[in-house]
């Protein structure tokens, strides 16, 4: 997951893929959820899919006003229909045309940033740095190319090991590596999209988990 491709068809079981396709599943929402503030009141979501990082934040924030945005009809059709989600503002729209209005406590995405080519994902960063109030916290969650070809390679087999111990079909593997190879040279680097962060103007970022291809980066307003 991660690697732009065509989710309309797949949206029905995009969750049970996600958790195949995804090492350290619930740790890695689990670290992205944590990653926004404590008393937080408004939380963007760019990208939210299905709503799997939004049932987390939803009830970690039961009192939060969150609103998602995202262009599948498919995918948001799904979210819709998970009754924990209830009361979530959900919008059908490209995360590059116009946001509702901030300041927001929280900008949050898993997965959909890296769809974007290198001038618009710069622009969606500085964006999200000014709808943020001061000390908000843009957090991300995707995955990251790594710097060298070899420990690509050596990524890349240690996923297609991971996807395969989880029952995937051979099928769905090779569409999964074929998006990577697709897609790779659009996707950044941590270093570079650390870069990108600074250029946007936020003044520190973390990574709480950076684990093979995948990694989650915390950034402060």
């Amino acid at each position: 997951m991660g690697i732009k491709q065509n989710t309309e068809p797949r949206a029905e079981d995009y969750d049970d893929l996600a958790a195949r396709t995804i090492p350290d599943f619930e740790l890695f929402y689990a670290t992205v959820t944590d990653a926004i503030p404590e008393n937080s009141t408004r939380v963007l979501e760019l990208g939210c899919g299905t709503g799997i990082l939004t049932a987390r934040i939803r009830n970690a924030f039961p009192a939060a006003t969150v609103t998602c945005i995202d262009s599948s009809s498919a995918m948001l059709g799904v979210a819709r229909r998970k009754p924990e989600l209830e009361g979530v503002s959900f919008i059908e729209s490209d995360f590059r045309d116009p946001w509702p209005a901030g300041p927001y406590d929280a900008v949050a995405s898993t997965f959909c940033l890296f769809a974007l080519e290198p001038d618009d994902l710069q622009a969606t960063i500085s964006r999200a740095h000014r709808v943020l109030r001061p000390g908000g916290i843009f957090v991300t969650g995707c995955v990251f190319r790594p710097e060298t070809r070899e420990e690509e390679t050596r990524c890349l087999a240690r996923w297609e090991a991971f996807m395969r111990d989880t029952g995937l079909d051979a099928a769905e593997i090779r569409r999964e590596l074929t998006a990577w190879d697709g897609a790779r040279t659009r996707i950044p680097t941590r270093d570079l999209f650390g870069t990108m962060l600074k250029t946007a103007g936020f003044s520190m970022a973390r990574w709480p988990y950076s684990e093979g291809l995948y990694g989650v980066v915390i950034a402060v307003r």
